[in-house]
């Protein structure tokens, strides 16, 4: 019975220490983190009218912002954002309240999707694409987000810069 226990204890410290199997499950585990962005970012979301979309380029390993259509930034309103959003995105209601200088002050009134049930990606996907939408508009660099904090999004101000990881295509 030892030596049976003993053989077990020994095959397990054998595979703990094989480093091909510890790659893989890393491996395995980000390309799952992956697929759960886009799969996060696409159910939140309705793309027939965004701006943008926010998505892991698989071939480059980066997280890419695509511009989806064309518009033109001179016609562009912060209410006529506000609809955009509220519409791409019917769960996370925003309201748009104004601009001050270079910031777009947005708030969202009830953020309990954003912050508690979109997962951290989802959230991200939501405050990256929104960002660059009120970006666009004429003399705007940041935008002020005004929510309660959540276990996946924080209020604060956001530019196009906020996010490290994020390539614009």
């Amino acid at each position: 019975m030892k030596k049976n226990i003993l053989s077990m204890a020994m095959l397990l410290v054998i595979v703990s220490c094989n480093p091909s199997s510890r790659d893989t499950s890393t491996s395995e585990k980000t390309n799952n983190e992956k697929a759960a962005v886009q799969q996060e970012s696409s159910a939140a979301s309705d793309p027939t009218v965004a701006l943008y979309s926010y998505t892991f380029n698989q071939e480059q390993e980066i997280y890419q912002i695509n511009q989806l259509r064309p518009f033109n930034n001179d016609t562009l309103t912060g209410e006529g954002l506000e609809r955009i959003i509220n519409k791409t995105w019917p769960k996370v209601q925003i309201k748009y309240t104004g601009t001050s200088n270079d910031t777009a002050f947005v708030s969202i009134p009830d953020s309990q999707v954003l912050t508690q049930q979109m997962g951290s990606s989802g959230a991200e996907s939501f405050l990256v694409t929104t960002t660059w939408s009120f970006t666009e508009l004429k003399g705007i660099n940041h935008v002020a987000y005004d929510f309660e904090v959540g276990d996946h999004a924080m209020p604060g101000v956001y530019n196009r810069n906020s996010w490290e990881r994020v390539k614009s295509n």
